[in-house]
């Protein structure tokens, strides 16, 4: 499970968030719930590793519950942050149908965090997909460079074509504006 965790905090320190392992003890005789916490500005959250999605679909609630427990002092403490905390649940196994649907269901369970399910996490490709949500834009869109005159001329089709070839000819602003004025 310290892998899943490892994934997920290249990813998240990458993206500018501090993150922190924590093992929150399990009343079951010394067992414990391993999880990662991560914060930045305006998010905080936690990651929570499973080896199937089986064992996320039976276990989550009970974790979540473990996990605001332990961090209730925090969770008050952030204030208008904590309407921004996330619960991000993930198993390294993938699901099949019926188990990405009951994935689907927990995600949209608001109560206490905001949730986001993913399974089949099995290195840093599928950890950045399943924080995708939380992630600022990595890149701006590649555009093809595009010829001006002809963008101009094809997107100004409800004016003068006169008007438009004056314009686009570099006649001076006098000359454009007696077209424009002679047109009206």
């Amino acid at each position: 499970m310290s892998n899943l965790l490892q994934y997920c905090a290249d990813v998240l320190i990458e993206a500018g968030f501090s993150t922190r392992r924590v093992d929150i003890t399990i009343a079951d005789g010394g067992s414990s719930l391993e999880t990662l916490s991560f914060e930045d500005a305006t998010i905080l959250g936690f990651v929570v590793p499973y080896e199937s999605p089986e064992q996320l679909i039976t276990s989550w609630k009970a974790d979540a519950d473990r996990i605001a427990v332990r961090h209730r002092a925090a969770l008050q403490a952030a204030r208008q942050k904590a309407w921004n905390t996330y619960l991000v649940l993930i198993a390294a196994s993938p699901a099949d149908f019926a188990n990405s649907l009951l994935l689907g269901q927990i995600e949209e369970d608001l109560e206490a965090m905001r949730k986001i399910t993913k399974a089949g996490v099995s290195g840093v490709s599928s950890a950045r997909a399943a924080l995708l949500p939380l992630l600022p834009f990595r890149a701006a869109p590649s555009l093809d460079p595009i010829e001006m005159r002809q963008e101009i001329q094809s997107r100004s089709t409800e004016l003068d074509h006169e008007v438009v070839a004056a314009f686009l000819s570099s006649a001076e602003e006098g000359v454009v504006m007696q077209l424009l004025e002679d047109r009206a």
